[in-house]
C-alpha cells in the first residue's frame, strides 16, 4: 500500500506534466489557426482532456483554467469579444473535472472520460449560450444548438486523438498511469 507521502510526491511530480500540456494547449491552437480550423476543431480541448485522463482534478482543472487565460494573454485566442473566453473557461474546467474524476479517481476506460467530459462540458455550453443570449435580446431557437454542433469536427477528432495516445503514453511512461494517482 501506497502510503500518503509518496502519494503527494506523485502529484508534486505531476507538475511539470501540467504545465507541458498547459503550454501544448498554448501551441497547438496556433497550428490549427494558421489553417484556418480553430473553432471548428477544437484544438485547446486536445492536450486539456489528455492531461485530465492523466493528472488529479486539482491539477487537470488548473490546467483547464490556465491554458485559455495564458493563451489569450500571449496570442489574444480565444478573443473576448465574441465571448469565446468566458464561455471555454468553464466549460474546459467542468469537462476536465469530469474527465479526470471518471478516468484518474475511478479508474474507468479513456473513451467512457472522454464522451462523459464532452457530453456534460457541451451541454454547459448551451446553457451558457442560451443564457448569455437571452441576457443580450438575441433569441432564437437554432442558436445555442448551432454554436455546440459547430465543434462537432473537434469531437470526433478528440475521440480519434485521445484514446490512442494516451494508451501511448501510458505503455511509455507507466508512471504516468491514472492508477498511481488513486
Amino acid at each position: 500500500m501506497e502510503s500518503t507521502t509518496d502519494a503527494a510526491v506523485e502529484r508534486v511530480r505531476s507538475i511539470p506534466l501540467a504545465a507541458m500540456f498547459t503550454a501544448l494547449g498554448v501551441l497547438l491552437p496556433q497550428v490549427f489557426h494558421w489553417f484556418g480550423l480553430g473553432s471548428t476543431f477544437l484544438p485547446m480541448f486536445l492536450p486539456v482532456l489528455s492531461a485530465a485522463m492523466l493528472l488529479p482534478r486539482g491539477l487537470a482543472c488548473t490546467v483547464a483554467i490556465l491554458t485559455p487565460l495564458a493563451s489569450f494573454l500571449l496570442t489574444g485566442m480565444p478573443p473576448l469579444s465574441p465571448p469565446i473566453l468566458p464561455l471555454m473557461l468553464p466549460e474546459l474546467a467542468v469537462s476536465a473535472f469530469v474527465a479526470s474524476t471518471i478516468r484518474v479517481r475511478y479508474g474507468k476506460n479513456v473513451v467512457l472520460a472522454l464522451a462523459a467530459a464532452l457530453l456534460v462540458g457541451r451541454a454547459l455550453l448551451f446553457v451558457m449560450v442560451h443564457a448569455a443570449t437571452g441576457l443580450a435580446g438575441v433569441q432564437h431557437p437554432l442558436f445555442g444548438p448551432a454554436i455546440v454542433l459547430s465543434g462537432a469536427p473537434g469531437v470526433i477528432l478528440m475521440f480519434v486523438v485521445i484514446p490512442p495516445a494516451i494508451a501511448l503514453i501510458t505503455s511509455r511512461f507507466p508512471r504516468l498511469d491514472a492508477a498511481r494517482l488513486r
